[in-house]
Protein backbone atom coordinates (compact mmCIF):
# COMPACT_ATOMS: atom_id res chain seq x y z
CA UNK A 1 0.00 0.00 0.00
CA UNK A 2 2.68 2.35 0.63
CA UNK A 3 3.28 3.38 -3.18
CA UNK A 4 7.05 4.17 -3.83
CA UNK A 5 8.69 3.24 -6.98
CA UNK A 6 11.75 3.41 -4.62
CA UNK A 7 9.51 1.02 -3.24
CA UNK A 8 -23.69 -17.21 13.45
CA UNK A 9 -23.91 -12.89 12.81
CA UNK A 10 -21.50 -11.56 15.75
CA UNK A 11 -22.03 -12.52 19.53
CA UNK A 12 -23.50 -9.27 20.93
CA UNK A 13 -22.08 -8.14 24.59
CA UNK A 14 -24.15 -5.31 24.33
CA UNK A 15 -21.57 -2.21 25.93
CA UNK A 16 -22.38 1.35 27.47
CA UNK A 17 -23.11 3.78 24.94
CA UNK A 18 -19.75 6.34 24.51
CA UNK A 19 -20.19 9.73 23.05
CA UNK A 20 -17.86 10.72 20.71
CA UNK A 21 -17.12 14.32 20.15
CA UNK A 22 -17.46 15.69 16.42
CA UNK A 23 -14.57 15.15 14.68
CA UNK A 24 -11.27 17.23 14.49
CA UNK A 25 -10.79 19.69 11.35
CA UNK A 26 -7.10 19.08 11.38
CA UNK A 27 -5.27 17.30 8.49
CA UNK A 28 -3.56 14.57 8.84
CA UNK A 29 -0.20 14.59 10.73
CA UNK A 30 2.62 13.11 12.12
CA UNK A 31 1.80 10.67 15.05
CA UNK A 32 3.80 12.24 18.22
CA UNK A 33 2.38 9.27 20.35
CA UNK A 34 3.62 6.89 18.06
CA UNK A 35 6.95 5.00 18.63
CA UNK A 36 9.96 5.46 15.82
CA UNK A 37 10.33 2.15 13.25
CA UNK A 38 13.00 0.11 14.72
CA UNK A 39 14.01 -1.43 11.80
CA UNK A 40 14.43 1.04 9.10
CA UNK A 41 18.50 0.72 9.46
CA UNK A 42 18.13 -3.45 9.28
CA UNK A 43 15.64 -3.05 6.09
CA UNK A 44 17.58 -0.26 4.31
CA UNK A 45 17.01 -1.23 1.50
CA UNK A 46 12.82 -2.44 2.18
CA UNK A 47 9.83 -0.04 2.45
CA UNK A 48 9.56 -0.22 6.63
CA UNK A 49 7.63 1.74 9.45
CA UNK A 50 5.03 0.60 11.80
CA UNK A 51 1.68 0.60 12.23
CA UNK A 52 -0.01 1.66 15.49
CA UNK A 53 -3.55 -0.09 15.47
CA UNK A 54 -6.87 -1.35 17.28
CA UNK A 55 -6.77 -4.71 14.98
CA UNK A 56 -10.27 -6.42 15.78
CA UNK A 57 -12.48 -9.45 14.74
CA UNK A 58 -16.23 -9.21 13.83
CA UNK A 59 -17.02 -12.64 14.19
CA UNK A 60 -19.77 -13.47 11.58
CA UNK A 61 -21.64 -16.00 10.02
CA UNK A 62 -20.66 -17.76 7.09
CA UNK A 63 -23.00 -17.17 4.63
CA UNK A 64 -22.79 -13.47 6.03
CA UNK A 65 -19.20 -13.03 5.01
CA UNK A 66 -20.00 -14.83 1.57
CA UNK A 67 -22.36 -12.11 0.49
CA UNK A 68 -19.73 -9.10 1.28
CA UNK A 69 -16.93 -10.99 -0.87
CA UNK A 70 -16.88 -10.27 -4.84
CA UNK A 71 -18.99 -13.45 -6.12
CA UNK A 72 -15.70 -15.08 -7.43
CA UNK A 73 -14.40 -15.32 -3.84
CA UNK A 74 -17.43 -15.97 -2.25
CA UNK A 75 -16.72 -19.79 -2.47
CA UNK A 76 -13.02 -19.71 -1.94
CA UNK A 77 -13.24 -18.92 2.10
CA UNK A 78 -10.52 -21.65 3.61
CA UNK A 79 -12.51 -22.56 6.76
CA UNK A 80 -10.07 -25.60 7.78
CA UNK A 81 -6.87 -22.89 7.83
CA UNK A 82 -8.62 -20.74 10.78
CA UNK A 83 -10.53 -23.79 12.68
CA UNK A 84 -7.19 -24.38 14.38
CA UNK A 85 -7.90 -20.92 16.27
CA UNK A 86 -10.97 -21.71 17.87
CA UNK A 87 -13.06 -20.12 15.47
CA UNK A 88 -15.85 -22.59 14.57
CA UNK A 89 -16.25 -23.78 10.93
CA UNK A 90 -19.21 -22.18 10.45
CA UNK A 91 -18.52 -18.75 11.52
CA UNK A 92 -15.43 -16.35 9.92
CA UNK A 93 -13.32 -13.64 11.33
CA UNK A 94 -13.44 -10.52 9.37
CA UNK A 95 -10.90 -8.11 10.56
CA UNK A 96 -11.10 -4.86 11.02
CA UNK A 97 -8.12 -2.76 11.85
CA UNK A 98 -7.99 1.37 12.27
CA UNK A 99 -4.43 2.74 12.21
CA UNK A 100 -1.93 5.40 12.00
CA UNK A 101 1.08 4.01 9.61
CA UNK A 102 4.15 5.64 11.19
CA UNK A 103 7.62 6.65 10.62
CA UNK A 104 7.77 5.18 6.75
CA UNK A 105 11.30 5.05 5.55
CA UNK A 106 13.14 3.44 2.46
CA UNK A 107 17.07 3.99 2.73
CA UNK A 108 17.01 5.90 6.03
CA UNK A 109 14.52 8.33 4.03
CA UNK A 110 11.26 9.07 4.75
CA UNK A 111 9.09 8.43 1.88
CA UNK A 112 5.25 8.96 3.09
CA UNK A 113 3.52 10.99 5.32
CA UNK A 114 1.93 9.23 8.14
CA UNK A 115 -1.43 8.21 7.49
CA UNK A 116 -4.40 6.97 8.73
CA UNK A 117 -6.54 4.02 7.46
CA UNK A 118 -9.52 1.45 8.32
CA UNK A 119 -10.66 -1.22 6.48
CA UNK A 120 -12.43 -4.29 6.64
CA UNK A 121 -9.74 -7.18 6.16
CA UNK A 122 -10.99 -11.06 4.53
CA UNK A 123 -8.62 -13.55 5.55
CA UNK A 124 -7.70 -17.29 4.45
CA UNK A 125 -9.27 -16.63 1.20
CA UNK A 126 -7.91 -19.11 -1.78
CA UNK A 127 -6.92 -16.74 -4.18
CA UNK A 128 -4.35 -19.37 -6.47
CA UNK A 129 -6.94 -21.97 -6.05
CA UNK A 130 -4.44 -24.71 -4.84
CA UNK A 131 -6.43 -25.28 -1.25
CA UNK A 132 -4.10 -24.56 1.04
CA UNK A 133 -2.56 -20.90 0.47
CA UNK A 134 -3.91 -18.12 2.34
CA UNK A 135 -4.45 -14.50 1.25
CA UNK A 136 -6.64 -11.50 2.57
CA UNK A 137 -8.68 -9.60 0.45
CA UNK A 138 -9.55 -6.03 0.70
CA UNK A 139 -12.15 -4.34 -1.96
CA UNK A 140 -12.47 -0.73 -0.01
CA UNK A 141 -9.94 1.17 2.21
CA UNK A 142 -10.72 4.62 3.97
CA UNK A 143 -7.32 6.99 3.81
CA UNK A 144 -7.12 11.07 4.35
CA UNK A 145 -7.61 12.26 1.00
CA UNK A 146 -4.32 14.58 1.57
CA UNK A 147 -2.28 11.40 0.72
CA UNK A 148 -2.04 10.97 -2.86
CA UNK A 149 1.18 8.38 -2.01
CA UNK A 150 -1.03 5.91 -0.48
CA UNK A 151 -4.18 6.20 -2.19
CA UNK A 152 -2.17 5.53 -5.35
CA UNK A 153 -0.74 2.17 -3.43
CA UNK A 154 -4.13 1.46 -2.22
CA UNK A 155 -5.44 1.15 -6.06
CA UNK A 156 -2.61 -0.56 -7.32
CA UNK A 157 -3.80 -3.47 -6.20
CA UNK A 158 -7.72 -2.96 -7.18
CA UNK A 159 -8.31 -1.48 -3.62
CA UNK A 160 -11.09 1.51 -4.01
CA UNK A 161 -9.65 4.00 -1.85
CA UNK A 162 -12.18 6.15 0.08
CA UNK A 163 -11.25 9.57 0.66
CA UNK A 164 -11.71 10.73 4.07
CA UNK A 165 -11.15 12.53 7.50
CA UNK A 166 -10.13 11.02 11.05
CA UNK A 167 -10.57 11.65 14.54
CA UNK A 168 -8.21 11.86 16.02
CA UNK A 169 -6.10 12.83 12.56
CA UNK A 170 -2.65 11.89 14.09
CA UNK A 171 -3.25 9.46 15.74
CA UNK A 172 -4.48 5.69 16.49
CA UNK A 173 -7.62 6.61 18.93
CA UNK A 174 -8.46 9.12 21.51
CA UNK A 175 -9.62 9.11 24.99
CA UNK A 176 -13.67 9.57 25.23
CA UNK A 177 -14.77 11.82 28.33
CA UNK A 178 -14.78 9.17 30.60
CA UNK A 179 -11.23 8.31 30.36
CA UNK A 180 -11.35 4.52 29.74
CA UNK A 181 -12.58 4.27 26.07
CA UNK A 182 -10.21 4.68 22.86
CA UNK A 183 -12.38 6.15 19.94
CA UNK A 184 -11.30 6.47 16.23
CA UNK A 185 -14.10 7.46 13.78
CA UNK A 186 -14.15 8.31 9.90
CA UNK A 187 -15.89 11.14 8.49
CA UNK A 188 -15.99 11.25 4.62
CA UNK A 189 -16.21 14.74 2.42
CA UNK A 190 -18.09 13.33 -0.50
CA UNK A 191 -21.54 15.48 0.51
CA UNK A 192 -19.34 18.26 2.17
CA UNK A 193 -18.70 21.64 0.21
CA UNK A 194 -16.24 22.72 3.40
CA UNK A 195 -14.16 21.42 5.91
CA UNK A 196 -16.35 23.09 8.42
CA UNK A 197 -19.03 20.65 7.45
CA UNK A 198 -17.07 17.21 8.06
CA UNK A 199 -17.66 16.69 11.03
CA UNK A 200 -21.67 16.57 10.58
CA UNK A 201 -23.21 13.17 11.88
CA UNK A 202 -24.73 12.30 8.22
CA UNK A 203 -20.73 12.10 7.33
CA UNK A 204 -20.00 9.67 10.20
CA UNK A 205 -18.78 6.18 8.05
CA UNK A 206 -16.90 4.64 10.81
CA UNK A 207 -16.63 4.54 14.79
CA UNK A 208 -14.51 2.04 16.89
CA UNK A 209 -14.83 2.36 20.32
CA UNK A 210 -12.68 0.75 22.96
CA UNK A 211 -11.61 -0.77 26.05
CA UNK A 212 -9.09 -2.46 27.99
CA UNK A 213 -10.13 -6.16 28.78
CA UNK A 214 -8.75 -8.22 31.26
CA UNK A 215 -10.19 -11.40 30.05
CA UNK A 216 -7.71 -13.34 27.78
CA UNK A 217 -9.41 -13.46 24.05
CA UNK A 218 -10.88 -16.46 23.01
CA UNK A 219 -8.46 -16.18 19.60
CA UNK A 220 -4.63 -16.56 20.58
CA UNK A 221 -1.91 -13.95 19.31
CA UNK A 222 -1.08 -16.51 16.82
CA UNK A 223 -4.23 -15.79 15.07
CA UNK A 224 -3.63 -11.90 14.62
CA UNK A 225 0.18 -12.64 13.75
CA UNK A 226 -1.21 -15.33 11.05
CA UNK A 227 -4.11 -12.81 9.57
CA UNK A 228 -1.64 -9.65 9.52
CA UNK A 229 1.32 -11.39 7.44
CA UNK A 230 -1.06 -12.93 4.65
CA UNK A 231 -0.84 -11.84 1.36
CA UNK A 232 -3.17 -9.06 0.31
CA UNK A 233 -4.67 -8.01 -3.28
CA UNK A 234 -8.15 -6.01 -3.72
CA UNK A 235 -9.81 -6.22 -7.22
CA UNK A 236 -6.18 -6.67 -9.10
CA UNK A 237 -5.48 -9.90 -9.30
CA UNK A 238 -2.43 -9.84 -10.47
CA UNK A 239 -0.69 -8.58 -8.06
CA UNK A 240 -0.06 -8.86 -4.30
CA UNK A 241 1.51 -7.52 -1.50
CA UNK A 242 3.84 -8.66 1.02
CA UNK A 243 3.38 -6.87 4.03
CA UNK A 244 5.34 -8.74 6.81
CA UNK A 245 4.56 -6.96 9.89
CA UNK A 246 6.60 -8.03 12.92
CA UNK A 247 5.56 -8.89 15.82
CA UNK A 248 8.97 -9.40 18.22
CA UNK A 249 10.40 -6.05 18.10
CA UNK A 250 10.75 -3.34 20.73
CA UNK A 251 6.91 -1.58 19.44
CA UNK A 252 5.23 -4.56 20.72
CA UNK A 253 7.27 -6.29 23.06
CA UNK A 254 7.61 -5.80 26.79
CA UNK A 255 5.92 -3.11 28.57
CA UNK A 256 4.51 -2.44 24.48
CA UNK A 257 2.80 -5.80 24.71
CA UNK A 258 -0.39 -6.46 22.77
CA UNK A 259 -3.47 -5.67 24.85
CA UNK A 260 -6.47 -7.25 24.65
CA UNK A 261 -9.28 -4.66 23.91
CA UNK A 262 -13.37 -4.87 23.94
CA UNK A 263 -15.73 -2.49 22.28
CA UNK A 264 -17.92 -1.48 19.43
CA UNK A 265 -17.66 -1.32 15.69
CA UNK A 266 -20.09 1.06 13.20
CA UNK A 267 -19.58 0.35 9.68
CA UNK A 268 -21.51 2.05 6.28
CA UNK A 269 -21.80 1.10 2.68
CA UNK A 270 -19.81 0.32 0.70
CA UNK A 271 -18.13 -2.33 3.46
CA UNK A 272 -21.48 -3.42 4.66
CA UNK A 273 -24.97 -3.32 2.63
CA UNK A 274 -26.26 -0.57 5.01
CA UNK A 275 -25.16 0.86 8.46
CA UNK A 276 -24.30 -1.79 10.93
CA UNK A 277 -23.33 -1.68 14.50
CA UNK A 278 -20.72 -5.19 15.86
CA UNK A 279 -21.62 -5.14 19.77
CA UNK A 280 -18.96 -6.99 22.16
CA UNK A 281 -16.05 -7.12 19.27
CA UNK A 282 -12.79 -8.53 20.57
CA UNK A 283 -9.51 -7.34 19.49
CA UNK A 284 -6.04 -6.15 20.59
CA UNK A 285 -4.27 -3.04 20.21
CA UNK A 286 -0.21 -3.18 19.29
CA UNK A 287 1.96 -1.08 16.96
CA UNK A 288 4.41 -3.39 15.48
CA UNK A 289 6.96 -2.88 12.66
CA UNK A 290 6.64 -3.71 9.37
CA UNK A 291 8.44 -4.65 6.04
CA UNK A 292 6.69 -4.08 2.74
CA UNK A 293 7.23 -6.01 -0.39
CA UNK A 294 5.26 -4.26 -2.86
CA UNK A 295 3.80 -5.71 -6.65
CA UNK A 296 4.83 -8.93 -6.45
CA UNK A 297 3.30 -11.36 -8.62
CA UNK A 298 0.73 -13.67 -6.24
CA UNK A 299 1.66 -16.82 -7.82
CA UNK A 300 5.01 -16.29 -6.22
CA UNK A 301 3.93 -16.30 -2.97
CA UNK A 302 2.05 -19.61 -3.32
CA UNK A 303 2.26 -21.56 0.33
CA UNK A 304 3.39 -18.17 1.90
CA UNK A 305 3.97 -18.48 5.68
CA UNK A 306 5.90 -16.08 7.22
CA UNK A 307 9.79 -15.77 7.64
CA UNK A 308 10.60 -16.73 10.55
CA UNK A 309 8.88 -16.12 15.04
CA UNK A 310 7.92 -12.69 14.47
CA UNK A 311 5.81 -12.42 11.84
CA UNK A 312 4.58 -16.56 11.61
CA UNK A 313 1.26 -17.75 13.28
Amino acid sequence: MHSTQLSLQLLAIVLPIVVISSASLAPQGNCTTCLPNPIATIYPFNVTGTINATTSILMVSLPYARSLLPSRFANSILTHAYTRFNIHPSAYPIVIEATIDHDIKFNNTDVVPDFSSIRFTFPFIDRLGDGYSSFRYTGYIYLPGDNPIAIKGAEAYGTTALPAFFDPPAAPYKLTKDGEHMSFAVYTNSSASSRHTYHHLENLVATTVFRDSASISPVPLAFYKNVTNQPMFGNNTKVCDNMISLWNTTTSTGVYAPRSVIGDVMVSPPLVPMKQAFRGVRGIRAERAFIENNYLPCESLQGYSGTGPGDSG
